[in-house]
């Protein structure tokens, strides 16, 4: 699973990119993470906010999960 992250690398997406590599790091995911601070990735794939949470490719979330159990719940749903 390839997990990716696209903001402009203000806090919020910083945040984000942080709290998935943590989930990785304590072994509740396995995925390998890349964060874009290009907002011309969003514009170029019809992001319309930021932080952006792809999956494979797929945009899944917009924005930071108000939990780390709801982000990983994000991920797990759409790993499959």
């Amino acid at each position: 699973m390839k997990i990716t992250i696209i903001g402009s690398g203000c806090p919020t997406c910083e945040a984000l990119y942080k709290k998935v590599r943590d989930l990785k790091e304590a072994g509740r995911i396995d995925a390998e993470i890349e964060y874009l601070k290009d907002v011309g990735e969003l514009v170029k794939r019809g992001i319309m906010g930021s932080p952006a949470l792809l999956i494979d490719e797929k945009p899944v979330y917009i924005g930071m999960p108000e939990s780390d159990d709801k982000l990983l719940e994000i991920i797990r749903q759409y790993s499959k």
